[in-house]
């Protein structure tokens, strides 16, 4: 798979996540800027037989159904493990899609896109030790990454350890690759408080 696929299948992940999951609405901002003219990720296609069953049941369903379906016969086709994962996380099945993110894990154990996916999967039930080894592994892959070590840190700060999450902030704001990037970093680590509305004086 392509940087610029990786890139788009991740931000798709990050705008399902984002309702819900504190790291992936944080990181919206800066992932929307690392995509440039991206090409979608090439997607299993169902045969017609996987796409022919009764419509009451929602799109999301049906389409997780038919990846299902797919990796019956080709159990390592990773673009169904993909979509798969996708629409699970749409569902919001967080436990639902871990299954697949471990076996592409498995399949690419090296690619540190993949644990930084789980690792938002993780947190966003709340399983912050899974989340955090998740991380781990993903800035072991890639010490160049920002994101893994941001996701670090908003979990720190998620769990009040302000001062531990502080050198991470850091670090990842050092790797990010633009301004832009390094900025908004800066402004999850220090968020500026909202400003109270002046006072109106009463008249008299």
């Amino acid at each position: 798979m392509t940087q610029p696929s990786r890139n788009r299948w991740f931000i798709n992940l990050v705008l399902a996540l984002g309702a819900v999951f504190f790291i992936g609405a944080s990181m919206l901002p800066l992932l929307e800027g690392i995509v440039k003219e991206s090409q979608p990720a090439q997607e299993a296609t169902p045969t017609a037989s996987q796409t022919a069953r009764s419509q009451s049941s929602s799109p999301l369903v049906d389409r997780a159904q038919e990846y299902e379906l797919v990796l019956k016969q080709e159990p390592d086709n990773q673009a169904a493990l993909k979509g798969l994962v996708e629409a699970r996380i749409r569902q919001r099945d967080f436990p639902g899609a871990i299954a697949p993110l471990e076996k592409l894990i498995a399949l690419n154990p090296n690619e540190g896109l993949y644990h930084l996916v789980l690792g938002q999967v993780y947190a966003a039930q709340k399983d912050s030790d899974r989340a955090n080894a998740a991380f781990e592994r993903a800035i072991q892959i890639d010490q160049k990454d920002y994101r893994p070590v941001l996701g670090k840190a908003l979990l720190l700060k998620e769990q009040g350890a302000a001062e531990q999450a502080k050198p991470l902030f850091e670090q990842a704001a050092a790797l990010a690759p633009t301004p832009a990037e390094k900025d908004q970093i800066n402004k999850l680590a220090n968020p500026q408080p909202a400003t109270p509305p002046s006072a109106t004086p009463k008249q008299k």
